[in-house]
């Protein structure tokens, strides 16, 4: 009887241990690969070029080994995170160093991602990892890749300045909206924060560029309704924005520069 019991609970634990091995490497942030992919397509609009493959990879696995890094920072624990920000961090190099000999205007950018990051770590080791101006350091570190995106393929970063004023304003809002919908739902200051936010951007972007009254404007809405309703689960709400996230890019794809 205990033998049958434990073979036939055995193949329901391994697919539990995979998802906690790959946990361990990849975090279940739902919303966070719409913040690392907006802006890098959107870069994409003013040209593409064989160095920009590279980049998105040692752009992604540059935000793994920062998140591990971080981890580390807040934990101690380094045995614990070791084997990622060696594995990540050595992919990222290698995937970068080439970036930068072939278009050293990028290192331009990396005294912002330094401060930036800094930032990161400081707040980390205050136990301010989930604070409002540790989101808005992240979300000011991924837009930027709308104006290094072009610059990888030959061109001005200024090209990119208006999709990473958008971007910005898009993920800068998402900090706030996501505060209100998880952590701080329920908190009438933190639902007229989002709101009042979403209300300004919605009205200042659509006098700059009439296209943006229509991801701006359902953003607005989302703002507004989904908040009041029940606890809504993590999975459910990236999947709401991983949706507004393609809408923003499509508009800033498809308008007028």
């Amino acid at each position: 009887m205990a033998r049958s019991a434990v073979v036939s609970g055995a193949p329901a634990e391994r697919p539990r241990r995979k998802r906690r091995s790959l946990r361990s490497w990849i975090p279940p942030q739902h919303g966070v690969w719409a913040m690392l992919l907006l802006p890098f397509l959107a870069g994409l609009r003013f040209g593409t070029d064989w160095w920009q493959i590279p980049l998105l990879v040692g752009w992604l696995t540059g935000w793994l080994a920062s998140h591990h890094f971080l981890v580390w920072v807040k934990t101690g624990r380094w045995s614990r995170v070791q084997r990622q920000i060696l594995t990540f961090g050595a992919v990222c190099a290698a995937s970068l160093i080439p970036v930068a000999f072939a278009r050293p205007a990028v290192l331009w950018f990396v005294p912002v991602f330094a401060v930036l990051v800094g930032v990161n770590i400081v707040l980390t080791r205050m136990g301010q990892e989930r604070s409002t101006i540790n989101g808005i350091a992240s979300v000011t570190m991924a837009s930027q890749m709308a104006l290094i995106v072009p610059v990888t393929a030959g061109l001005e970063w200024r090209v990119g300045l208006p999709l990473a004023v958008v971007t910005w304003v898009y993920l800068a809002g998402t900090v706030v909206y996501v505060k209100s919908m998880i952590r701080e739902h329920g908190s009438v200051v933190h639902y007229r924060v989002s709101v009042g936010y979403h209300a300004v951007a919605v009205a200042g972007c659509t006098i700059w560029q009439p296209w943006l009254a229509i991801p701006f404007g359902l953003l607005l809405v989302r703002a507004v309704w989904l908040p009041r309703r029940a606890r809504m689960k993590a999975p459910v709400i990236g999947a709401i924005e991983t949706v507004l996230a393609l809408v923003v890019l499509a508009t800033e794809l498809l308008m007028p520069l």
